[in-house]
């Protein structure tokens, strides 16, 4: 599956701001990844999309989210720090573009490329990066539980990650 068929489900005649931006993006990522296989590509691109969302839901992004999102990605992808601060840098600044994808565009791929396992450990990746500005808020446990959906995992998985990152849940924490 390439890169694009990810995204072109959601194209449409009037989208042209959309289309601009995938085609940046695909762009972006095949220089970034010349070895990598169509599956590799499609791996990094979706787990990164997610990073990204989870840390632009509140319409910023943090230090510490960027950090996260590099860390991340060098476990999940494989990657060195040079190539995972690229891709980082890269999803952050396409997320904005893309913000109006549905999750599905990122979750259906993993679902058959994760095991649950995986699928679990990338929810805490998602927690990580949510809790690392020290506040996980609604908006993004939210946005977590859409992904979780996404993945075709039970939400015991959500509420197994999010127990890992308890202390900066804003809904524990008395004012």
């Amino acid at each position: 599956m390439g890169i694009l068929s990810i995204f072109s489900n959601i194209m449409n005649s009037d989208a042209k701001e959309k289309q601009e931006a995938i085609s940046s993006l695909e762009k972006r990522l095949h220089g970034l990844f010349r070895d990598k296989s169509v599956d590799e590509l499609t791996r990094c691109a979706c787990i990164s999309g997610l990073l990204a969302r989870v840390a632009y839901v509140d319409m910023e992004i943090h230090e510490g989210e960027r950090e996260e999102i590099k860390s991340s990605l060098m476990t999940w992808c494989n990657l060195d720090g040079a190539l995972a601060q690229n891709i980082a840098s890269m999803a952050i600044e396409e997320i904005k573009n893309l913000a109006s994808l549905e999750n599905h565009l990122y979750t259906r791929p993993l679902q058959a490329m994760l095991n649950d396992d995986e699928k679990l450990d990338l929810l805490k990746a998602l927690f990580a990066v949510a809790a690392s500005d020290g506040e996980t808020d609604a908006n993004e446990s939210e946005e977590i539980r859409s992904i979780t959906k996404g993945l075709c995992v039970d939400s015991r998985y959500f509420n197994a990650a999010r127990a890992t990152v308890l202390e900066s849940l804003a809904a524990l924490k008395v004012k």
